[in-house]
């Protein structure tokens, strides 16, 4: 999760860092950009987060029910 919201964020950043400068724009295109790559950061965060809370928390297809069907037993009934 480090390296997504370091590369989200510094990315747009230095970008725009090389936009001020070609252009002499000070902190303008920096300040137009920051916000996607903090938007971009938290919106990666969030989903590798969700899914390893969804890795953790859903239990494995054979344990959930062991008298189903799907457990490659057959029902004789």
């Amino acid at each position: 999760m480090g390296w997504v919201v370091a590369f989200s964020t510094l990315v747009p950043l230095g970008l725009g860092i090389l936009l001020d400068r070609q252009f002499g724009t000070a902190p303008l295109f920096v300040l137009a950009l920051a916000p996607f790559g903090i938007i971009g950061g938290t919106i990666g965060v969030v989903r590798i987060a969700n899914r390893k809370l969804d890795a953790l928390g859903a239990p494995p297809q054979a344990e959930a029910n062991p008298d189903s069907p799907a457990n490659g037993e057959e029902d004789g009934a």
